[in-house]
């Protein structure tokens, strides 16, 4: 026969329990978790897309990508690669100057005619040549340099770009896994004082036992899940460190509220030939062109000057010679080599000008994809807000209908735990997709870099 549960310790059990299960948030005890006052301040969109919010979260956004930038060893390499596209257009302009090259030596000359025989006489050389005309093949060179130098640019800019990108979704993406950690820990808690009291329970009543059987289960799946986002954001907190250094992941706190507000697509779209992306892929095609100048203008005549001052008879005369030529020179057969060099650089051109074409329309599908994507999921963010505190109540009512009426199962009440644990992870993934689509669309266009 089961015991008889003391009216007085029931009441006691009663009141603790209550006041656990009305907290309105639990306090997280896990490092990985968001603070409380963060949680509550990602559950109010409102405040969340404050003024204020938003100054703070552009201040901090730049110390963020500045950080990022300076760290990054891409940004270093592409600096460099940008250097030595610079001194190339210097090496391309200097084809233009006198070439001068000094020689020397010492001959020792021996023989049976009379003095002939000049032992280490020393003797020296200049001789100098300059282009005279090419017909633009040295200017095409130059442009062409010019348009690599200009595309080693874009690709810093484009580099700049992807630096921000990165560490800005993988910020999003571990702040989203730390209030993910936190809901999970307000589960955990709560599926926890329900086993605890359940334990209490059946010590006095053995027929309730099926009940803590129940929430142990639960227990168990919400201890599970408290793990799984433990695990992802101890990986994106490594990913951080990589793109951050070590110990910087406190730059991510505060940057979501300038990306609840929408880009101006249409905007952005009409910016897309200056992106530099598409611009890196114009100035190939610029660079192209120019090779295909360089090597149409070397099939032409070449005129140059050159000058000598140089010993009559190395070892034999005190004497020097000076002399100044003009020359010319033109290929009559190389057995079609600029002439499939010729053709080789258009084709070369025309697939430059194609990428160019190609990557203007992917970037403007990704945007509309993009936006349309942070669109939906801005959308579903406000449903889920709504759901929370409707859930959020019943939950409450739940408890005390099933404690201190006996009108509701302990499944029900575990289901609607589960619920509002269920919920909490659909706002939070969806909140931060919104903001991770607005940083992709921002960080691609450069309006990141720009921030910084």
């Amino acid at each position: 026969m089961s015991a008889r549960l003391n009216p007085f310790a029931l009441q006691w059990i009663f009141a603790i329990g209550l006041v656990f299960l009305v907290m309105t948030t639990a306090v997280a005890t896990d490092n990985e978790a968001l603070p409380a006052d963060e949680i509550r301040l990602l559950r109010s969109l409102q405040n969340l897309g404050s003024d204020e919010s938003t100054r703070r979260a552009e201040l901090q956004l730049r110390q963020l990508v500045k950080r990022a930038l300076e760290f990054s060893p891409a940004m270093r390499e592409a600096r460099y690669t940008t250097d030595a596209a610079r001194q190339d257009i210097n090496a391309a302009k200097g084809a233009r100057s006198p070439q001068v090259n000094l020689t020397s030596g010492a001959t020792t000359y021996t023989g049976e005619i009379p003095n002939t025989s000049r032992p280490d006489r020393p003797y020296f050389g200049v001789n100098a040549t300059v282009p005279v005309y090419d017909f633009g093949r040295i200017a095409a060179s130059i442009k062409g340099r010019e348009a690599a130098y200009d595309a080693s640019n874009a690709r810093y800019a484009l580099q700049a770009n992807q630096v921000a990108v990165d560490v800005v979704t993988t910020c999003l993406d571990y702040t989203k896994q730390r209030a993910l950690v936190f809901a999970a820990d307000d589960y955990l808690e709560a599926v926890q004082k329900l086993a605890d009291m359940l334990t209490k329970v059946t010590d006095a009543d053995p027929g309730r036992r099926g009940e803590l059987v129940q929430a142990r289960s639960r227990l168990l799946q919400a201890t599970q899940a408290r793990e799984n986002a433990r695990s992802l954001a101890r990986e994106f907190r490594i990913r951080l460190d990589r793109l951050l250094g070590a110990d910087q992941s406190a730059l991510c706190d505060g940057i979501g509220a300038i990306f609840l507000q929408k880009p101006d697509l249409e905007s952005v779209r009409a910016k897309l030939v200056t992106n530099p992306q598409v611009m890196a892929f114009q100035f190939d095609y610029e660079t192209a062109l120019r090779q295909l100048d360089q090597i149409n203008a070397s099939r032409k005549p070449q005129v140059q000057a050159s000058a000598v001052h140089a010993p009559v008879a190395n070892g034999l005369s005190n004497n020097y010679y000076q002399s100044f030529t003009i020359s010319m020179s033109v290929p009559l057969y190389d057995g079609k080599i600029l002439e499939s060099g010729e053709r080789a650089a258009l084709e070369r051109a025309r697939a430059a000008a194609e990428r160019i074409d190609t990557t203007i329309q992917q970037l403007d599908t990704e945007y509309r994809a993009r936006y349309e994507l942070a669109t939906a999921a801005l959308r579903r963010t406000n449903e889920y807000v709504s759901l929370l505190e409707i859930n959020d109540r019943v939950r409450k009512d739940f408890f005390v209908q099933w404690y201190a009426l006996g009108r509701r199962s302990l499944y029900e009440l575990l289901a609607v735990e589960l619920e509002q644990y269920t919920l909490q992870q659909g706002y939070f993934s969806s909140l931060f997709d919104a903001m991770s689509g607005v940083g992709r669309i921002l960080g691609t266009s450069g309006q990141l870099v720009i921030a910084e």
